[in-house]
């Protein structure tokens, strides 16, 4: 069950669109290929680092007005992924230091990775959410323009 958390939405948003800011200007010729986010339960914090483990923006959880859920890094998780999704859509990842194939991966203190929330390359992007769902849907709607 996805469990989007709309008071984190904005947030997360943040932190990524932050993050690639504060790499771009930071690392000027360099490429980008991956982005991690690190979520401490203890700090309440979620910092993103660059793919040679460069800091690279943190935000203290408990100053922003967030209601939680029973399951806070699961929320995490699925409200990434639904952020990151619009965020593809917006053409954040657009940007000449980004490097493909360009993953965004929620890692542990000692980063590893607890699960790929992003990927994209030139051709596929990747949300890890459900492949088939809505497929019915679009196949009956093909199947009935199909016998017009």
């Amino acid at each position: 069950m996805k469990m989007v958390n709309k008071s984190l939405e904005p947030v997360l948003r943040s932190v990524v669109v932050e993050s690639l800011k504060n790499y771009e200007s930071a690392n000027d010729g360099n490429f980008l290929n991956d982005l991690y986010l690190c979520y401490n339960a203890d700090s309440q914090t979620i910092t993103s680092f660059d793919d040679v483990e460069k800091e690279l923006f943190s935000l203290i959880l408990n100053e922003v007005p967030i209601v939680w859920g029973p399951d806070v890094r699961q929320e995490i998780k699925d409200t990434a992924k639904y952020v990151l999704r619009g965020l593809k859509d917006e053409r954040a990842f657009d940007k000449e230091f980004i490097s493909k194939p360009f993953t965004i991966s929620l890692v542990d203190g000692d980063f590893m990775v607890e699960e790929e929330l992003f990927f994209l390359d030139d051709h596929t992007a990747k949300m890890k959410n459900d492949l088939w769902s809505g497929i019915n849907r679009e196949l009956d709607e093909f199947l009935k323009d199909l016998m017009k």
